[in-house]
Formats: structure tokens, sequence, C-alpha cells
């Protein structure tokens, strides 16, 4: 990723809210951006979640195994790429006839990329913070075993599916679980969903709003605070820098580091409920981290402003 600088006003004018073409479908039928959205949440969700989710059940049943784990992962990488990034990038051509260019697909300059990752793994640990934390939250006696039954099937799941003991099988699941998702969600997400809802939100606030669908989409409500903060990190990053590619990076990195702390920890995987710090010992880690990713943020925005500098002084020149 290079630092392209020979186009002045690139950054902003990415982030501007864009027209759709006059002869795309999305013209024709006089829709409104935020209800287009909304049509292709429900229809992405009802192909990725009902369609693909029920023919993984078919073939697979409930049980996650190390027979089929593989067969399973592979499963995974095929219905994001069929049942979400192939809609969206379908829905996206139905209202522009450049993907790239409505999704701000634009190269991103080097500090962006070594701010941007040191960020998220910060970032990363302060919301592990937080879920430690969550999980020390005792609820009523009545409903405190199914919450734990619900929690520990859905951890047990993603051992299973991340549990790996070999590299060429790491590097597979890398691809599964952090490259497929983080160019597929974040083309759904912060390409088509943000990109529209930006009409009625503004550029920030539709960055929130795609941020919070983000997290629902996911359907895991013991994750739900740290992937609505980490969806509208990732709209603000395409906000502020004019490119998904840092959305694509960010939600990238954070997905790899957990995957491979998890390989390098083995049995000794990193989950909430197994974890047991003193809550002291957790602020503490939550506060360093929160600080790290809060100065990440502003070195961030302050290399986006010399980037707009330099360009302005180009241009002048």
């Amino acid at each position: 990723m290079e630092d392209n600088t020979n186009q002045p006003h690139e950054i902003e004018q990415s982030c501007q809210p864009v027209a759709p073409d006059n002869d795309t479908l999305f013209y024709r039928l006089n829709l409104h951006p935020s209800l287009y959205a909304l049509l292709a949440l429900f229809g992405i969700f009802f192909l990725y979640q009902i369609v693909g989710g029920g023919i993984t059940l078919l073939l697979f049943g409930m049980d996650f195994t190390d027979d089929n784990v593989q067969a399973i992962r592979l499963a995974t990488m095929i219905g994001q790429i069929i049942f979400l990034l192939i809609p969206t990038l379908i829905l996206i051509r139905f209202q522009s006839k450049n993907i790239l260019k409505f999704v701000r697909m634009k190269p991103i300059g080097l500090p962006e990329v070594v701010f941007i990752t040191v960020g998220v793994i910060a970032a990363q640990q302060f919301l592990q913070g937080y879920l430690v934390l969550q999980d020390m939250i005792q609820l009523p006696e009545a409903v405190q075993p199914f919450v734990d039954t619900v929690r520990k099937s859905i951890e047990e799941m993603y051992r299973t599916l991340v549990m790996v003991h070999t590299v060429p099988e790491l590097l597979f699941v890398i691809i599964v679980v952090a490259l497929v998702p983080a160019i597929s969600e974040e083309f759904l997400f912060r390409g088509l969903v943000q990109r529209n809802f930006e009409y009625s939100f503004g550029l920030a606030g539709g960055a929130v709003v795609a941020g919070i669908i983000f997290a629902l989409y996911h359907l895991n409500p013991f994750s739900l605070v740290p992937l609505m903060a980490l969806g509208i990190v990732f709209g603000l990053l395409v906000y502020k820098t004019g490119s998904i590619l840092a959305a694509i990076l960010a939600h990238f990195i954070n997905n790899v580091t957990a995957v491979v702390s998890v390989y390098y920890r083995r049995e000794e995987i990193l989950l909430p409920s197994e974890t047991d710090p003193s809550i002291s010992t957790t602020l503490l880690v939550m506060l360093l981290s929160g600080f790290v990713a809060i100065g990440c943020w502003i070195l961030l925005l302050n290399a986006i402003a010399e980037r707009k500098r330099r360009a302005e002084e180009q241009k002048e020149t």
C-alpha cells in the first residue's frame, strides 16, 4: 500500500455520499438509499444465515468435531463468498457501474497501516478486558444456567473452528476466519450499507449505524458490545481515511490476532470464561491498552492531516 498524494482532494471526495448512476436498476426503481441498504441486509441475512446455515446444518449437524472440522471450515469460506460477498457485489453493481469507486477502494499510506495495526491490537486487549468484567456479572439463578450453556456452546464451536496443530492448517484457518470475512463483511457493511446510510445519517452517523448493524448481524449476544465498538471503529476508519482498505486491514488484524494467539496457546485458549484475573489487573490492562489505542487514533488522524497538507502543497505547485 503506497501513499497516494497526487490527487489533492481524494480523501474528501471519497467520503462524500455518491449519487447512483443514471442507467442502473437502483436509479430506475427510485429507491431511497437507506431502504435499499435495509432490503440488502434482509436479503443477504436470509441467504447467508438461513440458506447457508441451513445447508451447513444439513451436511454436518450440530457437532463440530476433529473429523469434520476441515469440511466445516471449507463450507464456511465458500458460504461467505457465495451467500455474502457475491450478492453484495451484485447489489452494489445495481447501484453503481464502478464497484471499486463506490466502496472507496483506494490505497492507504504506510503510517496509516502501522497505526491501524497497533491500534486494533490495543483495542482488542481493551475489549478482551471488558469481556472478562462482563463475565463477572452474576445473573439471576433462574437465568444463569441457560446463559452458561449457550455461552459454552458458542465457545466450544469457536474453539473447534480455530484450534489448529500445524502451520499449513493455521494458514488455512487464517484464510477462512480472517481474510475472507474481512473482505466479504467489509464490502457489505462498510461498502454497501454504510455508503447508503450516509445519505440519511451523515458520514459519521452512517459509520455508527453500520457498526451497530454489523454487531447485530453476528448473532452473538455475549460479544455484542465489543463487536459494536469494532464495527463503529471500522466505519470511522473508512470515513477518516476515505478507503475501505483501512477497514479491511483492521478487520483482518483483529481476526488474525485471535487465531494466532489461539495457535500459540494451543489448549490454553484465551476465552473470557477461562480467565480469572483480579479486577484491578483487568482494569490496569484496559487502561494501558486504551491509552495505546487512543494514541494510535490520534497519530492516524495526524497522518491523514499531513497527507492532505502535502496534497494541497503539490496542487499549488
